[in-house]
């Protein structure tokens, strides 16, 4: 009888090793699959919020700036400081009375937690007349085209502040061993900052006033800001004393002044050399781009040097930039503040000081007349003076007919 052998079962199990893949493919397989996780790694949903509402974080809109810049803060700080006034003058006559008065004293009680306000509360007490704690130069700069040109500016020195003496700086000379030095003379009396009062006086709509949010107090204190800056320049440029202050044209030397050569584009070349050339001259220390030196005008003469044209095309290519204009590469300031003059200037912003004797206070209406007729009158009081340390800091050409 014979005998089948059965074939041996295959083993489940292969304990042959693996061929090796060759090291350069074995590498790419280790890169691909490394990118292959961390896709799906990356492509994971993010964990999800905390079931519920969600209030702590949210945005309060009525205490957020649309423009959060630091200049938008100070307006806010001075229209703020305005509203809590009014408020305070509606309660002391009997007129916060209504949903709009209750609306606006809630929004002011909610500020107080807000650390960039925290100094408009910090002196407590009523709001009837309170002291901005923004310097009145940060709250104008944007708005006065004297700041903008780089004016100096001193701050909080009281009734008067001696400077030095007109037209004398440093002095600086050789001497020889054990010799004294030199005594300086009085050439022509002492420069002085002295402080002329200025009330900027406004009539604000009680709905503004009312109205509690931080954006309609930047907007109250845009306003007080761009009508100071307009009277803080043209006295700048032109005021005269003795209630104003005196301004640059009756600071100047007089030698500094000549008139227009007249009105052909070689007539406005020599003008526009003829204003820096009377500067120049005078060698004040520094020289003109240390003293930030400038050009000034009025918006039509601006204009007139913009467009002039010869056989070469534009005369002064500088100016096409409405931005940024220059004239022999120095800024050119234009304003209607200067309308009507008829004068080329240039000086150096630099030799001209701003002098904010005190801080400025707001102050509001002082009778019940003006709920009547649903505005409210708000003042801003300062006292300031314009110094200029050399009288041949600034020139001018006059007579101006373009």
């Amino acid at each position: 009888m014979s005998t089948t052998t059965k074939p041996k079962a295959k083993s489940t199990t292969d304990t042959t090793p693996p061929l090796a893949l060759p090291p350069q493919l074995q590498r790419a397989v280790e890169v691909s699959a490394t990118k292959a996780v961390e896709a799906a790694i990356a492509s994971r949903p993010s964990a999800p919020p905390n079931a519920g509402p969600y209030t702590s974080g949210a945005k309060d809109l009525q205490l957020d700036l649309s423009e959060p810049s630091r200049q938008a803060k100070l307006y806010a700080h001075t229209g703020l400081r305005m509203k809590a006034a009014y408020l305070a003058r509606a309660k002391a006559l009997g007129q916060a009375q209504g949903e709009h008065f209750d609306k606006l004293g809630k929004f002011i009680e909610r500020t107080k937690a807000l650390g960039q306000f925290a100094s408009v509360f910090e002196q407590g007490g009523s709001f009837l007349r309170e002291t901005v704690s923004t310097e009145l130069v940060e709250l104008i700069r944007p708005n006065s085209i004297l700041f903008r040109a780089g004016v100096r500016t001193i701050s909080n020195y009281g009734a008067k502040l001696t400077m030095g003496v007109v037209d004398e700086g440093v002095q600086v000379y050789w001497s020889a061993e054990g010799r004294p030095a030199a005594l300086s003379t009085m050439k022509g009396g002492a420069l002085v900052l002295n402080a002329h009062k200025l009330i900027a006086r406004a009539r604000v709509s009680n709905d503004l006033l009312r109205l509690g949010t931080i954006d309609s107090s930047a907007l109250i204190g845009q306003d007080m800001s761009a009508a100071v800056a307009q009277e803080v320049d043209i006295t700048g440029i032109k005021g005269t004393g003795p209630s104003k202050p005196n301004g640059v044209r009756s600071q100047m030397d007089s030698g500094n002044v000549v008139a227009s050569s007249g009105t052909t584009a070689a007539n406005k070349i020599t003008d526009t050399d003829a204003a820096m050339k009377l500067v120049e001259k005078a060698n004040i220390p520094g020289g003109l781009e240390a003293n930030k030196a400038f050009y000034y005008c009025s918006t039509d003469t601006f204009y007139a040097l913009r467009q002039t044209r010869d056989n070469a095309g534009w005369v002064f290519p500088e100016l096409r930039d409405a931005t940024a204009p220059k004239l022999n590469g120095f800024p050119v300031i234009r304003g209607e503040l200067l309308a009507g003059d008829k004068t080329l200037g240039f000086g150096l912003a630099a030799q001209l000081i701003f002098g904010e004797a005190v801080p400025l206070e707001v102050a509001t209406g002082e009778d019940a007349d003006d709920f009547s007729s649903d505005l409210f009158t708000m003042r801003g009081v300062t006292q300031v003076d314009w110094l200029l340390r050399y009288r041949q800091a600034f020139g001018e050409v006059t007579g101006i007919n373009y």
